[in-house]
């Protein structure tokens, strides 16, 4: 009887560990945007400078940002540096969906003011299939959160960052 008692609070104790190992490397849609929204005002204060630091950014252990122009010409990424100066607006998923256009089409949706400057300032979430990590073949859905902002030297950019649904 101890034997069992025994086993059965070790079965507890392990997955209440693994239970809590899983949540800490989860990442919620609201840690996403915070993420986002964090890196834009760094953005809006330190301009291009920061471009140098997206690589090393990471948040929710191995989640990260990229930056882009509004002809969706990759400026900084932090997992692709090989998309750093390439146009990527016409690529696809597996059913034919221009998700990056329509990312770059929303954010252009909305436009603010600033120093006399108009500029796109538009926040939006958009919803595509990619492959998995593990296995190429197979496609999951990924959300992305981007939102427009403005350089302090007058260029409009947008920072973005995503997960798997």
């Amino acid at each position: 009887m101890k034997k069992t008692v025994c086993i059965v609070m070790m079965i507890f104790v392990v997955a209440l560990c693994s239970s809590t190992l899983f949540a800490a490397g989860a990442c919620s849609k609201a840690d996403v945007k915070a993420n986002v929204e964090k890196v834009a005002a760094v953005l809006e204060k330190e301009g291009a400078a920061f471009y140098a630091k997206v690589p090393a950014y990471r948040f929710c252990e191995n989640k990260y940002v990229y930056v882009s122009d509004m002809t969706a010409t990759i400026l900084a990424h932090g997992f692709m540096p090989h998309l750093v100066g390439k146009c990527i607006i016409g690529i696809k998923d597996d059913t034919g969906y221009k998700f990056f256009a329509d990312l770059v089409a929303k954010i252009k949706s909305s436009t603010a003011t600033k120093n006399g400057k108009t500029y796109y300032n538009g926040a939006t979430w958009i919803k595509y299939r990619w492959p998995t990590p593990a296995d190429k073949t197979k496609f999951e859905n990924k959300l992305v959160y981007a939102q427009g902002v403005l350089l302090p030297n007058g260029d409009n950019v947008f920072v973005a960052a995503g997960m798997s649904e």
